[in-house]
C-alpha cells in the first residue's frame, strides 16, 4: 500500500471512530455515505458544511439529497467530506434565534473534523452555515467561501444550486478558493 493510501486510511479510521462518538446522540446526524459520495466519510481536502441538520429523514429520492449527491457524483466530487457544524437535528434557521449551551462541544467535533483533514477549502452551504462558520471558526477566513444551500431547490432554483456547488468545486480544485 502506498503512502497516500495509507494516509487515506488513517484519516478514515479517525473519521469512523469519531462517527461513533456522534452517533452515541439519539438526535444527531451525520451526512450518509451513498456510492460514490462518501458522505461525512469523504477525505477529499474540500469540506462542504451545513449549519445545522434537518429533522427531515432525508430518504435516498429526497429531492435535496438528488440534487446535491448527484451533482457530486457528477462533478466527481464523491470525497468531498459532508458535515454540519451542529450536528443535532433542528428547523431549519434554529441558530438564527440563538447559540444552545451544547454548542461550544459541537464545534469540538467539528474543529476535529478539520486535524483529521485538514481541508484546503470550505464551502458553506447556505448563508446561515456561513455566518456560523466566520463567526465561530475564525480561522477558516482565508479557505471559507459560501455556496448556495440544497434547500433552494423547493423554489425552483435547481440550476442556480447547481451552477454555485459546481463553480465552487472546480475553483477549489485549481485552487482558487
Amino acid at each position: 500500500m502506498g503512502m497516500t493510501a495509507a494516509l487515506t486510511d488513517e484519516k478514515k479510521n479517525a473519521l469512523l471512530e469519531l462517527a461513533e462518538r456522534i452517533r452515541l446522540h439519539e438526535d444527531w446526524w451525520l451526512f450518509p455515505a451513498e456510492p460514490p459520495v462518501q458522505g461525512f466519510l469523504g477525505t477529499g481536502n474540500i469540506f462542504i458544511v451545513g449549519d445545522q441538520p434537518s429533522t427531515d429523514p432525508w430518504e435516498a429520492a429526497h429531492p435535496h439529497r438528488r440534487a446535491f449527491y448527484d451533482l457530486l457524483a457528477t462533478e466527481g466530487a464523491g470525497d468531498c467530506h459532508l458535515t454540519d457544524l451542529y450536528k443535532r437535528r433542528g428547523f431549519a434557521g434554529e441558530l438564527r434565534k440563538g447559540i444552545p449551551e451544547d454548542f461550544e462541544e459541537h464545534r469540538r467535533i467539528f474543529r476535529t473534523e478539520m486535524e483529521i483533514l485538514r481541508p484546503s477549502t470550505v464551502l458553506a452551504l447556505g448563508w446561515d452555515a456561513y455566518k456560523l462558520l466566520s463567526t465561530h471558526t475564525p480561522e477558516l477566513s482565508n479557505i471559507l467561501k459560501r455556496v448556495l444551500h440544497f434547500g433552494v431547490v423547493r423554489h425552483d432554483k435547481l440550476a442556480q444550486f447547481q451552477a454555485s456547488l459546481r463553480s465552487a468545486i472546480i475553483a477549489a480544485r485549481q485552487g482558487q478558493c
